[in-house]
């Protein structure tokens, strides 16, 4: 299972602005342990090998200096001496908790894992089915939701969204609006890829009743 540990109170101690000011990199000193733990808030996105601007990750930024340091981007120095909790991952830091999920990857491709469902989230453009392999959670979608390159946004499809429902209810023999009574159900995974270099869980369709 991956990491996750709240470490309580942590006081602030720097902030270093990188990237021409568009990242910011807080430290907090966790006193009981000796150690520090940093937290990034980059305004960029990477994309095709490189940081850009993106106005959707800015503004997210943005609001998370708000709501969690009670300041702009620009004034995170002046917030320095005052504390914070920070969650710790195995390989980053977070203000807040962060919902991890694995990927699969090009070595895992053929194999086939037997697991069980351990939750089913839809939301405005996935029907997600999130289970545990080797204890790490990964998760299989069913996508209703289209991306607009240009605007950069996702967008529900109305009608992807009733095919995407009726395949749920083929698949697994219960309307999504039961998708409950699947929790704990046995499944069998098999990873695929998709266009060559996107790899995903396809979960084998029930037996017929």
């Amino acid at each position: 299972m991956a990491k996750q540990e709240l470490r309580k109170n942590l006081v602030l101690v720097a902030v270093d602005f990188e990237d021409n000011q568009k990242k910011a990199v807080l430290t907090f000193l966790d006193e009981e342990r000796g150690e520090v733990r940093t937290v990034n808030f980059n305004r960029q996105i990477y994309k095709d090998g490189k940081y850009v601007d993106d106005a959707d990750k800015a503004a997210k930024v943005d609001g998370w200096c708000d709501e969690y340091m009670h300041s702009t981007f620009d004034g995170l120095g002046d917030c320095i001496g005052s504390r914070h909790d920070v969650y710790e991952y195995d390989t980053f830091n977070s203000l807040f908790p962060v919902d991890i999920v694995e990927k699969f990857t090009k070595d895992q491709v053929g194999q086939i894992y037997e697991s069980k469902i351990d939750e089913i989230i839809v939301d405005d453009y996935f029907i997600r089915i999130r289970y545990t392999i080797d204890g790490k959670k990964y998760e299989s979608k069913m996508t209703f939701g289209v991306y607009v390159e240009n605007m950069k946004s996702w967008f529900s499809d109305p009608q992807k969204k009733a095919k995407a429902f009726e395949k749920f209810k083929d698949k697994y023999h219960v309307p999504v609006s039961d998708k409950d009574k699947l929790i704990g159900h046995q499944i069998m995974v098999e990873v695929k890829a998709a266009y060559g270099k996107f790899y995903y869980g396809d979960i084998k369709k029930f037996p017929g009743k």
